[in-house]
């Protein structure tokens, strides 16, 4: 049996699965995965063992693998680190938290680090924004890597032991939020229990010709109106106005939209509170004292 370059194989075996994946390119390689019922034996990685592996598992016969470029053993685990910063070392992705591969969390949380802490870092080194600002990186993330690694664990060991997993709307992240951290700011004095709040993700949404999320892409801060509420006539160049009629996903009120994309102010109207969160951020509106 020759395997073709058009699909994906697998096989099922009483010890293990294997599967080969056609790799792109020229070459004629294939990326072999081959799981194994006895975590605690010890795998052989030689040319010779792949191919017995593929052999005992599979209709291929051993002549048939020509090159063993790479093999290793993996095994997954599962590690969190204690603190997320120690005076100015930061630790991101990777070297923040180990995920098992299960579910696909790692990297999506990966880069949220990275987002949440750069435009923090942005704020303090290019417009002066106070150096506590970076202790809500720690107090933000390290929770949300918490939750998302007990996450990828559970689909794991889930996987490993042969059970059906039903992914749904928790892989995808989307409803991760800030509303306990210190950057998270409400001023409203009614909010009903659904609606959107400081510390949420900004809901997407229909805005002019384009989207909503079109408008929060990038570096700036954004500060929508949304209904009737007023933004101040002046403010600092990093954030940019925005209206929106009365919303469903928004209710009414003012929103200042942080760049990661949630919202790290909510209030009625503009005031004091909006000046000294901006001032926190590093941003001070025209005519307001630093």
């Amino acid at each position: 049996m020759v395997a073709d370059r058009d699909h994906w194989h697998v096989w099922r075996a009483p010890d293990g699965g294997v599967a080969l994946c056609p790799l792109p390119g020229d070459g004629g390689l294939f990326h072999l995965a081959a799981a194994f019922e006895d975590r605690s034996a010890a795998v052989d990685t030689t040319p010779a063992g792949v191919r017995a592996l593929l052999a005992a598992r599979t209709p291929l016969a051993p002549e048939e693998v020509t090159e063993v470029p790479w093999a290793s053993d993996y095994r997954a685990r599962a590690a969190l680190a204690d603190r997320f910063r120690a005076g100015r070392v930061f630790l991101a992705g990777d070297a923040a938290h180990v995920h098992s591969p299960a579910g696909g969390q790692g990297l999506d949380t990966g880069v949220q680090d990275a987002y949440n802490l750069g435009w923090k870092l942005a704020q303090v080194l290019l417009r002066g924004a106070p150096a506590s600002l970076l202790d809500s990186y720690e107090a933000e993330r390290r929770p949300v890597a918490a939750d998302v690694l007990g996450l990828s664990t559970r689909l794991h060991r889930a996987t490993a032991d042969g059970e059906a997993t039903q992914r749904g709307a928790e892989v995808q992240q989307l409803g991760l939020g800030y509303r306990e951290s210190a950057l998270a700011v409400d001023t409203r004095p009614r909010v009903p229990g659904d609606a959107l709040r400081a510390g949420d993700r900004a809901p997407d949404g229909a805005y002019g010709p384009g989207r909503l999320f079109d408008l929060f892409r990038g570096p700036h801060f954004t500060l929508l109106a949304v209904g009737s509420a007023e933004t101040p006539a002046a403010l600092p160049e990093a954030v940019r106005a925005a209206r929106l009629p009365a919303d469903e996903a928004y209710g009414t009120g003012l929103f200042l939209i942080r760049p990661d994309g949630y919202v790290g102010w909510a209030g009625d109207r503009a005031g004091a509170s909006l000046d000294a969160y901006l001032a926190t951020v590093g941003l001070v509106a025209e005519g307001v004292p630093a």
